[in-house]
C-alpha cells in the first residue's frame, strides 16, 4: 500500500531523516537502512519504506491547494503487503512521535487522496468516512498506538 505523510517542520529534511530513522530503530526490532542523495532520503526495513522528496515539491503545492493545509514535507510511505499489520502499527507508533515532536500540520493519505488522519491548529482529526477496506485496519486499537488525542470527523476523500 502507498501512503503519503505531509508535515509542517522547521526542522530540515537532514534532521527530520534521521528524526524518522531513530524512532523506526525504537519501535521495529531490526536494522533500518538509511540513504540520501540529491532527489530524496529513503530509510527502510522489513515492514515500510519512508522517501522523503527533497527536490519534487509539486506535491506539497497540491497540498496546500486541494486540502486548505499548510505543509512544507512531503514522504511516501510504501507498506509491503505480506507484512501490512504488523507494519501499520509500527508505523503508526513513528506517526504518533513524529506528531509529538513537530507540532504543525500533518496530513496522513492512502493512496494519494484519501484523508485518514489531519493535523491542523494542534488537533489531530480521524476520518470517519472509510471505505471497506480502510474499516478493516484504521481501527480505534490501531489509532490508539498514536498515543495522541484525536476526534472523529469525516473528511472529503
Amino acid at each position: 500500500m502507498e501512503y503519503e505523510l505531509f508535515l509542517k517542520t522547521n526542522m530540515d529534511l537532514n534532521s527530520l531523516g534521521e528524526l524518522i530513522r531513530r524512532y523506526t530503530v525504537e519501535f521495529v526490532d531490526e536494522e533500518v537502512s538509511f540513504h540520501s542523495n540529491e532527489e530524496e532520503i529513503v530509510i527502510g526495513v522489513t515492514f515500510f519504506s519512508f522517501f522523503l522528496e527533497i527536490e519534487d515539491i509539486s506535491d506539497i503545492a497540491f497540498v496546500r491547494n486541494h486540502y486548505n493545509l499548510d505543509v512544507n514535507v512531503c514522504i511516501r510511505v510504501q507498506l509491503y503487503g505480506s507484512t501490512f499489520y504488523k507494519g501499520i502499527e509500527k508505523l503508526f507508533k513513528v506517526i504518533g512521535k513524529l506528531i509529538r515532536h513537530i507540532n504543525g500540520n500533518l496530513l496522513f493519505l492512502e493512496d494519494g487522496s484519501a484523508q485518514l488522519l489531519r493535523m491542523e491548529s494542534g488537533q489531530l482529526m480521524v476520518n470517519n468516512s472509510l471505505n471497506q477496506y480502510q474499516v478493516k485496519y484504521l481501527t480505534s486499537s490501531l489509532l490508539c498506538l498514536l498515543n495522541c488525542s484525536y476526534i472523529e470527523k469525516e473528511r472529503e476523500q
